[in-house]
């Protein structure tokens, strides 16, 4: 049966002269962006999880005292087996800490080195693969530099000073070793080391501890160490730093790695001995952090063994920021989320503590811990700091199994579309029922990421059992929703309604979860891991696809509807002040520096082929530098914040008037190269491709015109793809794991335009309906 020839579709010129006007007025827009954004980055801070300097309690008025320890969880902390860990819930505020450092799991030396350098150090030099077999190396201990009477604290030298500098030079975090005892010692602080991790912490660049004192035996006693405290405290001491220990994990262990004579639960009993010691200490010289006299901080620094776990941290006394006195919940404007803070936030946070807010140190990624959410009880922080670590373990094992299941499910439904639209089964009729099942097949396909995320509303992390299932279970429940919404409302008769709502839905999601601070991502199969570190809030590269293909094709079907109807005005200004605030979401709450390089040519490029502007060299290069000028301006504005204050974009700033700037790009291009080569989102790039350009987008090569139609049915289809190619492929340029932004991006994108297509051509292929025929004249008549 020959097909019945394409219902023609009104054509828009996008040459028409009267467009031209638009031009100015789009790039109006882009300049009122530019100047915009800094005012609103000021009103962004308050989405922090914690407030900021303006609520700065400043230096501590007593001594402040770190417990350092590694390995210790809160599954570990009991009210009955670690009374005055757990106390802490109730006196103070708890959080967990991401130790992530240079490697997945952090040793004992690293968490001690990145505490002195306030960025990601390691004593181990070697490669990723040789870290998960060795063994954590034995902390050294300081030589002192004058025999010591009875063990008394006194100047000590760290000879492996030089090593860790080594080490640290030849690595790409910038790190350097020693800053926060240098800083120290130029304030005029007073400080004692207790334990050798304590020196490693405490030590200048050159490797000098100004006072320390070691364990008399292989670790500390508590009357000893008790002791020490106390002769601290009455001398005056600003800062104490405790190495009580680290606990390992006899079942976690490296290959290498003999497994401590202690049993797990016998070596957090041990740090519950020297912390509740050190808590009499204070108490009894008169420092009680309780009545504000001091403050306690006790964290674990680092991992248990090979698996990356948040560790435990608590606080009581005073606080450098959120308040006068740490109450509720800690956090840090580094994560920006309630409970979690990093290794890195603890040497701005001793800074504060001791030298005062504006102490000015620079090379400092982190900032300082304060708290929030007070009205929380005891147990109710607990059961949140408990859930963070248990979410965090339990979507560790399932993304990777997620991305490879997904990546190849998209092959498979790329296979199934190409049969399905070059085949006719059982008639028009059957085929007709083939189209319609593709139709709602590929929406079921896009709505999947933004499932991810909606399931965690749900706490499927506790389910007993599988949590695979349970996860599976959430996502699958979402995912039947969004797709009854794409299907069944009015906008089901377009062929870019699904389109349109499948892609509002997904930034929609993003975007409140950005502005509430970042909860549905963090922990999420296709969000960020708070273990790894490499970021907490606003959206990482995955989630900045999902956002900005979103908005985009929401802005197609949009705009696409209004031009059609000869709205042209609103369809531009719809595209703009979206594309406007799209780029003020993932730019300014969420600190992202490299989508605003891509998200501002798209919109711009869209908008302009929404006006029917002729897109030239020199208008492109206007655009592109009105997308520099917007960068510049989030980053140059953060940059004049308070050190303590800034986000990474101001610190990146200072990394590149610091002559640093070249570290970061390196680092940046090898994450980009291993993923390019060893990810499984790469896979689906020459499938991907592959599909557009032989099933699609070629219909010589198969007989089906289906993208060709779709484009002469819908004029703004055609350039929001091409918008879309250019969103794309500068957001892998510009990004580190820039990889993932192709991949996530078309993983969305592609199921949702075949659906489009698909539709087309069954509105297409529908049989006309036929005229009611004249009546018959009656005979009696």
């Amino acid at each position: 049966m020959p097909r019945p020839a394409p219902v023609p579709a009104p054509r828009v010129s996008p040459a028409s002269p009267p467009a031209r006007r638009w031009l100015p007025a789009v790039l109006a827009v882009l300049a009122a962006l530019a100047l915009a954004l800094p005012a609103l980055v000021l009103p962004a801070r308050a989405l922090a999880a914690t407030p900021g300097p303006d609520a700065a309690g400043g230096a501590a008025a007593g001594p402040v005292v770190l417990v350092g320890t590694g390995g210790l969880r809160w599954s570990d902390v009991s009210a009955d087996a670690t009374p005055v860990l757990a106390g802490l819930a109730g006196e103070g505020a708890v959080g967990t800490v991401a130790v992530r450092s240079v490697f997945t799991a952090a040793c004992p030396g690293d968490g001690w080195l990145g505490l002195s350098a306030g960025r990601r150090a390691t004593d181990f030099d070697g490669t990723s693969a040789e870290h998960v077999r060795a063994a954590c190396a034995p902390l050294p201990e300081p030589v002192p530099a004058d025999a010591p009477a009875d063990g008394a604290p006194g100047p000590a030298q760290q000879l492996d000073a030089e090593r860790f500098r080594a080490i640290a030079a030849a690595g790409t975090f910038g790190a350097s070793p020693g800053l926060l005892g240098d800083a120290l010692a130029d304030g005029g602080a007073t400080t004692l080391a207790l334990g050798p991790g304590a020196a490693i912490a405490l030590a200048g660049r050159d490797g000098s501890v100004p006072a320390y004192a070691g364990p008399s035996g292989d670790a500390w006693e508590p009357a000893e160490l008790a002791e020490r405290v106390r002769e601290a405290v009455d001398a005056g001491t600003d800062l104490l730093v405790v190495d009580a220990g680290a606990v390992r994990d006899p079942a976690d262990l490296p290959a290498e790695e003999e497994p401590p004579a202690a049993s797990r639960a016998e070596q957090v009993a041990a740090v519950e001995a020297r912390v509740a010691a050190v808590r009499e200490a204070l108490a009894g010289a008169g420092a009680d952090p309780a009545t504000g006299a001091s403050t306690l901080l006790v964290t674990s620094l680092a991992d248990a063994g090979r698996t990356a776990h948040l560790q435990y941290a608590g606080a009581v006394g005073a606080a450098p920021v959120g308040g006068d006195v740490y109450d509720g919940l800690l956090g840090s404007r580094s994560t920006r989320q309630t409970g979690i803070v990093q290794t890195t936030d603890l040497t701005p946070t001793l800074l504060a503590l001791v030298l005062g807010g504006d102490h000015g140190t620079p090379g400092l990624v982190g900032a300082p811990v304060g708290s929030t959410e007070a009205g929380a009880s005891a147990a109710e922080r607990v059961e949140k700091v408990r859930d963070l670590d248990l979410a965090a373990q339990a979507v560790q094992p399932l993304v990777q199994p997620f991305y490879t299941g997904w990546v190849l499910s998209q092959v498979v439904l790329y296979a199934l579309a190409t049969v399905a639209l070059r085949r006719s089964w059982g008639g028009p009729r059957g085929r007709r029922r083939v189209l319609a099942w593709l139709r709602a097949l590929a929406v079921v396909y896009g709505a999947v990421p933004a499932s991810t995320f909606l399931a965690n509303t749900l706490p499927w992390w506790r389910a007993e059992g599988s949590h695979l299932l349970a996860v599976t279970g959430a996502c699958a429940l979402y995912v039947a929703l969004i797709t009854a919404l794409a299907l069944l409302g009015p906008w089901r008769r377009s062929p870019l309604g699904p389109l349109g709502v499948v892609g509002a839905v997904t930034a929609g999601v993003l975007t409140v979860d950005v502005l509430t601070g970042s909860r549905l991502i963090t922990s999420s199969l296709n969000g960020l891991q708070p273990v790894v570190a490499g970021r907490f809030y606003g959206l990482g590269n995955a989630q900045f696809a999902l956002f900005a293909t979103g908005t985009l094709l929401a802005l197609v079907a949009v705009a696409d509807a209004l031009v059609r109807r000869g709205r042209r005005r609103a369809a531009v200004a719809v595209v703009a002040v979206v594309g406007a605030a799209a780029v003020w979401v993932n730019g300014v709450p969420g600190a992202d520096f490299g989508g605003p390089p891509a998200s501002v040519p798209a919109f711009g490029l869209l908008a302009l082929h929404v006006a029917g502007v002729r897109i030239t060299w020199r208008r492109v290069l206007l655009l592109l530098a009105g997308t520099v000028v917007v960068i510049t301006s989030i980053a140059l504005v953060d940059w004049l914040r308070p050190v303590d204050d800034q986000t990474h974009l101001g610190r990146f700033v200072q990394t590149v008037l610091d002559g640093g700037a070249w570290q970061v790009v390196e680092r940046k291009a090898l994450q980009n190269w291993r993923i390019l080569i060893g990810s499984w989102l790469t896979l689906v790039l020459p499938f991907a491709a592959a599909f557009t350009a032989f099933v699609l987008a070629r219909p010589g090569a198969v007989g089906v015109s289906a993208l060709q139609r779709a484009y002469d049915r819908h004029p703004v289809l055609k350039p929001g793809t091409a918008c879309l190619g250019v969103l794309l492929v500068i957001g892998f340029a510009v990004n580190d794991s820039g990889t993932a932004i192709p991949a996530v991006g078309l993983m969305l994108a592609l199921p949702l335009l075949t659906a489009a297509c698909t539709q087309v051509l069954a509105l297409e292929e529908r049989p006309a309906p036929s005229r009611p025929s004249e009546p018959t004249p009656s005979p009696l008549r």
